[in-house]
C-alpha cells in the first residue's frame, strides 16, 4: 500500500471539521457560585469596543471595582450600576484635518472600552463613588446589610 499526502490531508481536515463542531456545540458557559446553574446573561459586546481590564476587590464593608481606560477623559466615561451589576463604557472620537499646500487630509479615530461586572455581593448603588485618575477608574460600592433570619411562633 502506498501513502499518499493528499488522503492524509483529507483525513486532518475531517478531524478538524469535528473538533469545531464539537466545540460549538456545547452549551454557553455557567457562572459559579451564588447563581449555580442560571446562564450568564451578558449584554452583546459592543462592536468597535475593547473589553476593559477590570479587578474586583471584596471587604466587610465595600465592594471595590478598579478599570484600566487609558487614554480616556473623566468626561468620556460613562458608569451604570444596579444591585446586581456595573456597567463601564468609555468612547473617544477625534476628528482632525490637516491643510497645507497642495493637499488636504481628513483623520478620525475612534476608542473605547466596554465592561459589563456582575456583582456578587448586594450593594447600594445610591451611595456609589467613584474617581479617576490617570486612566484607572476605581469605584466603591458600599455593601447592603444582609438582615437576618428570625424565627417566627405559629399560632
Amino acid at each position: 500500500m502506498v501513502w499518499d499526502i493528499f488522503d492524509e490531508m483529507q483525513r486532518m481536515q475531517e478531524e478538524m471539521d469535528r473538533m469545531f463542531n464539537n466545540f460549538f456545540a456545547h452549551p454557553p458557559r455557567r457562572q459559579l457560585g451564588p447563581a449555580k446553574g442560571k446562564e450568564i446573561q451578558q449584554p452583546e459586546r459592543m462592536p468597535g469596543m475593547r473589553k476593559a481590564f477590570v479587578d474586583v476587590q471584596e471587604t466587610e464593608k465595600d465592594v471595590i471595582i478598579t478599570a484600566e481606560l487609558p487614554g480616556m477623559d473623566r468626561k468620556d466615561i460613562e458608569l451604570n450600576v444596579t444591585h446586581e451589576r456595573v456597567e463601564i463604557k468609555a468612547q473617544k472620537r477625534e476628528e482632525r484635518i490637516e491643510e497645507k499646500e497642495g493637499f488636504k487630509a481628513h483623520g478620525r479615530r475612534y476608542a473605547g472600552f466596554f465592561r459589563s461586572v456582575p456583582l456578587v455581593s448586594v450593594v447600594k448603588p445610591e451611595d456609589a463613588k467613584a474617581t479617576y485618575k490617570n486612566g484607572v477608574l476605581e469605584i466603591t460600592l458600599p455593601k447592603r446589610e444582609v438582615t437576618k433570619s428570625r424565627s417566627i411562633k405559629i399560632d
